[in-house]
C-alpha cells in the first residue's frame, strides 16, 4: 500500500515514465519468457498490475478525485462526517 501513496505524490509525468519503463520490462521478460529464460513467472504479474496502479491513479488526476491516506474518496469521506454530525 505503502508504493500506492508513495505513486500518489509523484508528478503525472514521472508517472507516464514509469509506464513506459514498465511495460518494456514486461516486454523483454516475455522476450525471454519465450527464449527459455523464465525466471520468476509472476514477476509479468506483478508488473501488469503495477501498470494499472499508475494508470488508475492518473485516470483519477484526469477526472478531479482526490484519495485520501486509507483510499476512500474526499466525497465518500465527506458523507461519512455529514452522517456522523446528524445532517
Amino acid at each position: 500500500m505503502s508504493q500506492i501513496s508513495e505513486f500518489r505524490e509523484r508528478q503525472s509525468d514521472d508517472l507516464l515514465r514509469d509506464v513506459a519503463a514498465l511495460e518494456r520490462q514486461i516486454w523483454e521478460l516475455r522476450f525471454q519468457e519465450g527464449s527459455e529464460k523464465a525466471g520468476n513467472p509472476s514477476k509479468i504479474r506483478q508488473m501488469r498490475r503495477q501498470v494499472a496502479r499508475v494508470l488508475t491513479i492518473l485516470r483519477e488526476r484526469e477526472l478531479g478525485i482526490e484519495r485520501g491516506s486509507n483510499g476512500e474518496t474526499a466525497e465518500a469521506e465527506l458523507a461519512s462526517t455529514e452522517e456522523g454530525l446528524g445532517k
